[in-house]
């Protein structure tokens, strides 16, 4: 049963109407038992690890919470044309960090058990990892996001919607399960080891983390999502495309378990080993980029469209509906402000591309009345930009040269960290050259950059942890 209450506020969608008011919906209960159920499973589990080696966890939590973070930051630019609720998005991380992975400690062991009676002890030791994480972990991961629509049925609005819960549900499980596999890491060397920590983020956080458990359950979502909004279709397609994504994520979940390419691994060593995870975390995350641009491409048009039969260029013109597509488009709008204005600019359009957004939103769900509420907000947003000589917050931009060359640069970082001059050098002197002659200058001298910096902070890493190793 949903918390949801009666009818929604005109340009404000309402979960309910306060927290005693939610406090009768069995819904909430219930999952307020199981966390608390699943973190003292959890504390019951890693307790004395935590106790042996307190400044390992501790560094481990951080780690890993700016990693998660980082994710956060991320998965909320996938949602950002309609953003969905901070607690709900809570809710998500703690059944997956929680929920989620203090049952998957005993559902794991369980068919591990059954796995010793019927098969091999080989066959056991090379494929028990990838048949009991994608059956246990996914099932008990997708069982979130069904419990998220039990909280707020009012807020899965677009297949997206599920793509973003079930990615926070993924994040939670993620984050939590690398934190105890850096106490097991530390276990394995004997001792407080902060080095082991700081090895398992490495290859955990940076190398594995963009293909991990947030991409699974983000494909179940879309699932979940579909068979909740599609009531025109039947009962057998509904269920049957939620089971279809859910078998998709346990295959993503299986290939990357999987003792797939063993013997070139076993051939090239460190280096096979490597290419192996990259190949299959880009199929992984390959077909997920696939999938996720058309569920973004469905919740854009059901906002553009409501905007585009205003045909108010006060409200918003062609080539800023264009740019509100994706986070690309919105952040070359934003620079194109940036280059004219500076981070006045800047910040006016992205207030102005908020606003837009929130129009498309109340439109959608109430029509009239969600128009007129928004309008205001709109038009303080409008009058903002104005006032900055923009007239047009488009998203064109020139293709240039430098701008590749920048680009190439930045890969340098890798190898030298002192090619990270030349990246810094190209935007400033680009961004300054655009303002002098008034004209756009190339993203990609900003996004040349930012891969730069992120690059050499990967590169301080690994020096850190090879000291760590050494020492």
């Amino acid at each position: 049963m949903s918390v949801e209450q009666a009818a929604p506020v005109p340009g404000r969608r309402r979960v309910f109407d306060s927290w005693s008011a939610a406090a009768r919906w069995p819904a909430v209960w219930f999952f307020v038992a199981l966390s608390i159920a699943g973190v003292v499973i959890l504390g019951i589990a890693f307790g004395p690890a935590i106790a042996e080696s307190p400044a390992a966890f501790v560094l481990a939590v951080v780690l890993f919470a700016i990693h998660g973070a980082v994710f956060v930051a991320i998965i909320r630019t996938v949602d950002w044309l309609e953003p969905e609720p901070r607690w709900l998005f809570a809710a998500a991380i703690i059944w997956g960090g929680f929920v989620a992975s203090a049952n998957a400690l005993r559902a794991n062991t369980a068919l591990e058990s059954i796995l010793v009676k019927m098969t091999s002890l080989g066959f056991v030791r090379d494929w028990a990892a990838a048949i009991e994480g994608p059956t246990d972990e996914e099932i008990l991961k997708t069982l979130g996001i069904v419990m998220i629509v039990l909280l707020a049925r009012r807020q899965i609005n677009s297949v997206l919607d599920g793509v973003v819960y079930g990615a926070f549900v993924g994040l939670g499980f993620q984050e939590i399960e690398n934190i105890t596999y850096s106490l097991n890491a530390v276990a394995a060397a004997g001792d407080d080891s902060l080095g082991a920590v700081v090895q398992t983020f490495v290859v955990r956080g940076l190398l594995a983390g963009l293909w991990s458990h947030t991409v699974y359950s983000a494909i179940a979502g879309a699932g979940v999502a579909y068979a909740v909004l599609h009531r025109e279709r039947s009962w057998f397609n509904r269920i049957g495309v939620a089971l279809g994504a859910l078998a998709l994520a346990w295959l993503m979940h299986f290939l990357w378990n999987s003792p797939a390419a063993a013997s070139l691994t076993d051939y090239a060593g460190a280096y096979g080993t490597l290419l192996v995870l990259f190949i299959k975390g880009l199929l992984i995350l390959g077909t997920f980029l696939i999938l996720l641009h058309f569920f973004r491409r469905d919740e854009y048009e059901g906002l553009a469209g409501p905007l585009e039969s205003l045909r108010n260029p006060w409200t918003a013109t062609h080539n800023e509906i264009v740019a509100l597509r994706g986070w690309r488009s919105r952040g070359r709008a934003r620079w194109n402000a940036y280059v004219y204005g500076g981070v006045r600019a800047s910040s006016r359009v992205r207030a102005l591309q908020r606003a837009q957004a929130d129009l498309a939103v109340g439109m959608r769900d109430n029509g009239e009345a969600g128009y007129a509420a928004r309008l205001p907000e709109l038009q303080r947003a409008r009058y903002g930009v104005a006032q900055v000589g923009i007239g047009d917050a488009d998203a064109l931009h020139p293709s240039t040269i430098t701008g590749w060359v920048s680009f190439v640069l930045a890969f340098g970082v890798l190898f030298n960290p002192i090619f990270l001059v030349a990246p810094l050098g190209l935007l400033i002197h680009g961004v300054a050259r655009a303002r002098s002659t008034r004209q756009r200058a190339d993203p990609r001298l900003r996004t040349a950059a930012v891969l730069a910096l992120v690059f050499a902070l990967a590169y301080v890493l690994s020096v850190i942890a090879r000291a760590a190793t050494l020492t």
